[in-house]
């Protein structure tokens, strides 16, 4: 216990806190219970407003208020590495207010950004890769925070406003939406996730960034539409371990 806790901020959405968990464990070389790392799951969706509506002005209050609160929580837990299950989250608007607050609030904790380390995954793992197509919520896509992987040579391929619209149903929508579905992925949902990754790859997209951890409870595969995956709630899982207890990190399947 001497490293400190894993902390998840979750609750955005509550099934992606705990598929972010599951990940964390199933890449963890351990050979019994105790072998494990300590993680702290926080999932409080009641004071964290929804990000994507945040940024597109339907609500007033910043979510990073509420995200804030569960990091204060985390600190009295013991937390020292923490991580957001969620992408529309490190959109700068609400990231830089977090992470600013936490460092007034909870120095000793260390807060790691999911897009930067999609930005390492790629760079290590695909470095021919100079496209990678964005699938994630309107939140992600009207902020463009994966833009910030041009930094290290990577442009970025968003879809139209039109077929982004269908994602914003595909993860919201109070009948096949994926938040809508807990435990299961509605056939249309999936449709419209498919069509739009192969409408990346015809843009030019030459990995599939699954920018949503919504998303990320959809597409398992390594590979989709002819694109490799890099996804952003099994890096985030990785960069966790790897934080914490890089001897622990299971090699990359």
């Amino acid at each position: 216990m001497e490293r400190g806790i894993i902390g998840i901020v979750g609750g955005m959405g509550p099934e992606a806190g705990i598929s972010l968990s599951g990940m964390i464990m199933r890449n963890t070389v351990a050979g019994c219970d105790q072998d494990h790392l300590p993680v702290a799951l926080f999932s409080i969706p009641e004071i964290i407003p929804d990000r994507t509506a945040y940024i597109t002005g339907e609500v007033t209050e910043n979510p990073a208020g509420g995200i804030l609160k569960v990091l204060s929580l985390m600190k009295q837990s013991g937390v020292t590495i923490a991580a957001l299950a969620c992408n529309s989250a490190h959109a700068p608007v609400i990231f830089d207010t977090v992470e600013s607050g936490l460092k007034k609030m909870a120095p000793e904790i260390r807060l790691i950004n999911m897009i930067d380390e999609v930005g390492r995954f790629i760079s290590g793992h695909y470095p021919g890769v100079s496209r990678a197509g964005i699938l994630g919520t309107t939140g992600t896509w009207k902020t463009r925070q994966y833009d910030r992987l041009q930094g290290l040579d990577l442009q970025t391929v968003y879809p139209c406003h039109e077929e982004q619209q269908s994602v914003h149903q595909a993860i919201y929508h109070p009948v096949y939406g994926i938040k809508s579905n807990s435990g299961n992925i509605p056939e249309r949902a999936m449709e419209i996730i498919t069509t739009t990754a192969s409408s990346l790859r015809k843009a030019g997209a030459e990995i599939l960034v699954i920018g949503c951890t919504e998303i990320s409870l959809a597409v398992k595969e390594r590979e989709y539409c002819g694109l490799p995956v890099a996804d952003s709630s099994v890096i985030l899982a990785r960069a966790l371990i790897s934080a914490h207890s890089p001897e622990k990190l299971k090699p990359q399947q």
